[in-house]
């Protein structure tokens, strides 16, 4: 994020705005858009094709390009992060396949939290209701031992709270309370979650 984000209190996701003179204007600085480039391009070439057990490149690679890692936490080759120095992962997180993190915002996954194949994590959309469609960013945050299930939507500004589960394919618009389970679109609860071992 650039050093001129306004935060905008009205918004009750912790949403900031970008400054945008019109949509065609990135509001990413040059130096930041150079490494956004260089980080895809080099983890196509490098990690994308490697196999599962060659995790600990992987992460070489992520903490290189500035992402704060804690521990040994998992992500899978096929899995997609946008800016790599705005995410932190602890240990044992982990990332599955074809799991994304457009992490236009701060993204932060918990000690042993899961990401599922092909989840979403959303951290930026735009104000449709300006012309110039300026950049909205807002932090995403997964708790320790969540289960984030396959193909779920975690939009802009969430904070998935500790132990809680998300159903496969769900939408999840608002913060979910610590060790509830939720599904649906939006997601909704539908139980609470707790460990029988």
């Amino acid at each position: 994020m650039t050093d001129d984000t306004k935060t905008r209190p009205k918004d009750r996701y912790r949403l900031k705005l970008e400054d945008q003179s019109d949509a065609y204007r990135s509001p990413w600085s040059r130096r930041e858009q150079v490494g956004i480039k260089l980080f895809a391009l080099v983890w196509t070439l490098f990690c994308g094709w490697t196999p599962g057990p060659l995790n600990a490149w992987r992460l070489l690679v992520l903490r290189t390009f500035g992402c704060r890692i804690s521990g040994r936490p998992y992500v899978a080759p096929s899995a997609r992060i946008r800016v790599p120095w705005q995410l932190e992962m602890e240990d044992r997180a982990c990332l599955g396949d074809g799991a994304e993190v457009y992490n236009l915002g701060e993204c932060v996954l918990r000690a042993r939290c899961t990401i599922a194949q092909h989840a979403y994590l959303c951290g930026g959309s735009h104000d449709l209701q300006r012309r110039a469609l300026p950049l909205i960013v807002a932090p995403v945050e997964i708790g320790a031992d969540v289960f984030v299930g396959a193909r779920t939507f975690v939009m802009p500004g969430v904070t998935v709270g500790e132990g809680a589960v998300v159903g496969a394919a769900s939408v999840v618009v608002r913060d979910v309370e610590p060790w509830s389970v939720v599904a649906g679109n939006p997601a909704k609860p539908v139980g609470t979650r707790s460990f029988v071992d």
